[in-house]
């Protein structure tokens, strides 16, 4: 028995390590092609390209790692079937459970390797890889600067502080926009409590005008809306303001606990926070759905069948996972459920279609 678990562990792994390179080289030849217009108009461009590749690799690695591992299991499957190993195996009696248990090793061990990118790795090299593709190639000015938990920038004689900017739905939440003399002092102070990026450019509402002269204010206006208190697009705060998937799980919960302490809503961040930790269990479900799949066509005419009934599988868990944080994102759903809701389900499915299989 522990032959045969080496045996099927390190085929396993082959296996793997191949779907792994052929899914990397689609995914970064698409992301290649995506920006070619702009990593081919110089050489240099050309080289930060190359850079900018080379980062994405552990994000892109971790992304497919789950799909390369259920398509790995099947094509193992079906090599056995085709050379009667499965018979031989069903005659020896070893039951499915058995034969599982070298691919479950393999799944827990996955699960802790994507939680160590997904903690330590993807983070520095997505936030690096942003860095390269927007100031080192596009050329964005970086005059945007993160101090104090806050973003500020400077245009001409204004000065900007925006506390919290949500990289997702492109909203900042209080704004203060300092207008100074030649002396720096204030002759200008706008607040306004919550902007959004609607049709090329920024719509605030609940904002306040306060003028300044040399013996204190001089008048305040209260505004419902106000457009082009800035100019500058969202993109160009994102290079200060990390998105959720380049934070570690702790560095994504201080700033849901920062958020908190500021009055925000934090309930599409508690699912970021969640699927960190739900989305590496995803190669654990991924061995269920192999085995319950592929040992389902144990005919050799049937293999075909059999490979793309699992990645079918595969790709309905993903639409699946997808769809619940989207749920999620809209707060429809709570963030714990919609995290694990696919997992539970798929689990379940597979459990089943496991204790369902003719032996």
């Amino acid at each position: 028995m522990r032959r045969l678990n080496k045996y099927l562990t390190l085929n396993l792994i082959k296996i793997l390590l191949l779907c792994q390179v052929a899914g990397m080289v689609i995914f970064l030849t698409i992301e290649f092609f995506d920006h070619v217009d702009i990593f081919t108009e110089t050489f240099g461009k050309l080289v930060l390209g190359i850079v900018y590749m080379f980062l994405r690799v552990p994000y892109y690695f971790n992304l497919i790692l789950p799909l390369a591992f259920l398509i790995s299991i099947l094509i193992l499957i079906i090599m056995m079937i085709r050379g009667n190993e499965i018979i031989a195996i069903r005659t020896a009696g070893i039951s499915t459970l058995s034969l599982m248990k070298p691919f479950i090793a393999v799944a827990m061990c996955l699960v802790v390797f994507s939680f160590v990118l997904s903690e330590w790795v993807i983070p520095v090299s997505l936030s690096a890889s942003e860095y390269v593709y927007r100031v080192r190639i596009k050329k964005e000015q970086p005059y945007i600067f993160f101090k104090n938990d806050k973003i500020w920038f400077k245009r001409g004689n204004q000065v900007c502080n925006i506390e919290v900017f949500d990289t997702k739905n492109d909203v900042i939440k209080n704004l203060t926009v300092l207008e100074l003399s030649d002396t720096y002092a204030v002759l200008r102070r706008v607040e306004a409590k919550e902007g959004r990026w609607q049709d090329n450019g920024w719509t605030f509402h609940t904002v306040t005008e306060r003028r300044f002269g040399p013996e204190g204010i001089l008048s305040r206006k209260f505004y419902p809306t106000m457009r082009g208190l800035i100019t500058e697009p969202p993109s160009v705060f994102k290079i200060a303001e990390k998105n959720p998937e380049e934070m570690s799980y702790n560095e994504l919960q201080r700033y849901i606990q920062k958020l908190k302490k500021n009055g925000h809503d934090v309930r599409r961040y508690m699912v970021d926070l969640y699927n960190k930790v739900a989305f590496p269990f995803i190669n654990l479900i991924m061995v269920l759905a192999g085995f319950s799949v592929g040992l389902r066509y144990a005919k050799t005419k049937h293999i075909s069948k059999g490979i793309f009934s699992g990645i079918c599988v595969g790709v309905l868990y993903f639409i699946a996972h997808n769809v619940s944080l989207s749920f999620g994102y809209a707060e429809i759903f709570p963030p714990l459920f919609a995290a694990w809701l696919s997992n539970l389900l798929f689990f379940s499915a597979g459990i089943i279609g496991i204790v369902t299989l003719r032996t």
